[in-house]
């Protein structure tokens, strides 16, 4: 049995959520700080319970609870079949998808399940849908997000996102 409960976000989750979401921010900018930055605390907390919890059936919005203190989050989309799907090159804007928009779990709950516990209510929610595909982005140099999703979640690389600056 997991050490923890994966429910929906509420009320009260701002502070545990914004830690979850700091948290891999710095996990981030450790590895690559040109590419990513630590969010400013002022205001975090508040402004991601708003987006967490205030959403519409298309969204996703689900925490790792451990022991009353919200140490993960996901939030996701569904994604209808796109009006316009046969005139696009890939297949899969034409099916029904669920995509995800952010994972983040305190680094002290790594490899504890609360990832992998986020990430099949995801796929289970979007099944019952009618989704026939997920995707989500991750950093490709990341040693923990890349093998979690490949070998811990059965996911295949899709795609190379390039990136130039200007």
């Amino acid at each position: 049995m997991s050490a923890f409960e994966i429910r929906p976000a509420r009320g009260g989750d701002g502070d545990g959520v914004a830690g979850a979401w700091r948290d891999s921010a710095e996990y981030y900018r450790e590895m690559a700080p040109k590419e990513f930055q630590v969010p400013s605390e002022d205001g975090l907390s508040e402004w991601l319970e708003n987006k967490l919890v205030d959403h519409d059936e298309s969204t996703l919005a689900l925490v790792a609870d451990h022991a009353g203190q919200a140490v993960g989050f996901v939030h996701a989309t569904f994604l209808p079949p796109h009006a316009e799907a046969e005139r696009q090159m890939t297949r899969d804007v034409g099916l029904p998808r669920v995509f995800v928009n952010a994972l983040a779990v305190r680094r002290a709950h790594w490899r504890g399940g609360a990832g992998t516990g986020l990430m099949r209510a995801v796929e289970r929610w979007g099944r019952e849908r009618g989704a026939r595909l997920l995707t989500l982005e991750a950093f490709a140099g990341s040693p923990v997000s890349v093998p979690f999703y490949e070998n811990g979640m059965g996911y295949d690389r899709y795609a190379i996102v390039f990136a130039k600056p200007l």
